[in-house]
């Protein structure tokens, strides 16, 4: 937000962008930023309001046996602020992931996930909870989401497609990000050793 803050401020001193669309530490790919307070807050709107799109790409451990499903549950936080699955119906937030299966390597599963809501670790804290973590997640599962053949020190998590409408002109905007090299890398030599 600073460097964005700044860059707007070399045009107009008085710009105060605002966070659209952020993503977890160690996670690549799209973010969206309002140039103004009140642009940020009507894109804000439409996240809330799930009628923009987000799209994920994840690498996850094991192998995800239904090539397409969905998790719906609450989402809440525990006293050390760790997110999780909770069971309560005055828990937490209502939270639902779409996936489908991109590719089985080895012993890990290339998806796509697809956001209806948008809580904090969603798709991390999904995939954990079914047994399958992101790698390279120190967070949730993190036995289970090291991979000897994943050496990034980041999470195998990337933002692929941003879509929203445009606040001002109604014109429908989508954004696609191209996979980093480490997911690139890691499928490649996922296929050569099957």
């Amino acid at each position: 937000l600073d460097a964005v803050s700044r860059y707007l401020r070399r045009k107009n001193s008085r710009a105060r962008p605002g966070v659209v669309h952020r993503l977890d530490r160690g996670t690549s790919g799209l973010l969206a930023f309002g140039k103004t307070e009140a642009i940020a807050k009507e894109l804000q709107q439409q996240f809330r309001l799930q009628k923009a799109e987000r799209e994920y790409v994840a690498i996850v451990a094991g192998i995800v046996t239904d090539d397409v499903g969905t998790f719906a549950s609450r989402i809440g936080t525990t006293r050390s602020l760790q997110r999780r699955v909770v069971h309560g119906d005055d828990e937490g937030q209502d939270a639902v992931t779409h996936y489908r299966v991109i590719e089985r390597l080895r012993d890990t599963t290339v998806v796509r996930a697809v956001l209806e809501t948008g809580r904090r670790n969603q798709i991390r804290v999904h995939f954990a909870n079914a047994g399958h973590p992101v790698l390279g997640d120190e967070r949730y599962e993190p036995e289970q989401a090291r991979h000897r053949y994943w050496k990034a020190r980041r999470l195998a998590l990337h933002a692929s497609l941003l879509g929203f409408i445009h606040p001002r002109t109604g014109a429908p905007l989508r954004f696609e990000s191209p996979w980093p090299d480490e997911i690139n890398r890691f499928c490649a030599g996922g296929r050569r050793h099957r």
